[in-house]
């Protein structure tokens, strides 16, 4: 798909330092070389990323990739559809006022505000990142929604979640990232309330006998391990967990127009603006992270879904 031109090696062209960081992110997205720098030269691309791996997990979501994510995404958000997206994901629920949905995935805290805009509701929501956990924090009181909202910072593996207490859930591309989804399935469907609940989900669904280059390469890319599962895996286990699917769709193709949409508009947006070294390097690595889940889908290798489903009970 054009605008994300994925070549080896190209989080890291090795162009020369005082080359504009814009004119290199731009090389690396139209997929063209630019000169290199001499290799005796390290330069501050292998100093940078030095940095970064002494950094570890703590520097997963500084201050500058979150303001890189608003800016591509919508404020408050880390992944694409913003607002929009979101409504459509919660426009079958049923939520009163007084009543709560649980989030799994918070991020910094956009689809909670959609949501609460939407129904009034309450949420707790979980976030396995500290940074992103206090983002979402932040958020809530710039957009005075705070004292509707309640954030765990917590390993999804470690939920400890209230029984038949929420009306809905919501979880945004978690299951992936599980290894034992069941479990983390059954958790979910026990802390929903009786009666007619929700539960709404997105997730990247693929196959573990799969070899394609490109979905090993997404692996390989992606910040958490990730652990295969198809539609049938999904739709078996939601069964025997007495939650009924309303709709199980496949939107890799919606993703990725999604993806491609907001950075094209991004470009656009920073045209003609001085643009940071430490900015520059931060796209160049978001850049190439969302390159790869691009070139994946359209394989489809790697397939992105909707899952909407209802616990009657």
């Amino acid at each position: 798909m054009a605008g994300f031109a994925l070549r080896k090696g190209a989080s890291d062209s090795g162009a020369q330092p005082d080359v504009p960081i814009k004119e290199r992110f731009r090389a690396w997205w139209n997929g063209y070389e630019l000169p290199k720098k001499p290799a005796d030269a390290e330069g501050p691309s292998a100093e940078h990323a030095a940095q970064d791996k002494a950094a570890g997990s703590g520097a997963m979501w500084n201050k500058t990739r979150r303001q890189l994510a608003e800016s591509v995404w919508s404020p408050g958000f880390v992944a694409p559809g913003g607002s929009k997206y979101v409504e459509k994901l919660v426009s079958g629920c049923s939520l009163t006022a007084a009543e709560t949905m649980l989030e799994i995935g918070v991020g910094m805290g956009g689809a909670t505000r959609t949501i609460i805009g939407k129904f009034g509701n309450y949420v707790t929501a979980y976030e396995r990142d500290a940074a992103l956990a206090e983002a979402a924090r932040e958020h809530a009181v710039t957009y005075d929604f705070d004292d509707k909202l309640e954030v765990i910072n917590a390993p999804v593996e470690d939920l400890d979640l209230k029984l038949g207490y929420f009306r809905a859930a919501l979880l945004r591309d978690i299951f992936f990232t599980v290894k034992d989804k069941k479990d983390l399935l059954t958790k979910v469907s026990q802390s929903l309330k009786s009666g007619d609940s929700y539960m709404i989900a997105t997730d990247f669904l693929f196959d573990s006998d799969n070899d394609a280059p490109e979905l090993k390469a997404w692996k390989e890319a992606e910040e958490q391990p990730v652990y295969p599962w198809t539609e049938g895996e999904l739709t078996k286990t939601l069964a025997s967990l007495g939650v009924t699917p309303r709709i199980i769709q496949d939107e890799s193709d919606d993703y990725r127009a999604m993806v491609v949409e907001a950075w094209s508009d991004y470009l656009k947006s920073i045209k003609g603006k001085e643009v940071s070294e430490e900015m520059g390097r931060q796209m160049e690595k978001e850049g190439e992270f969302w390159a790869r889940r691009v070139a994946a889908l359209e394989t489809g290798a790697l397939r992105y879904y909707r899952i909407e489903a209802v616990k009657v009970s």
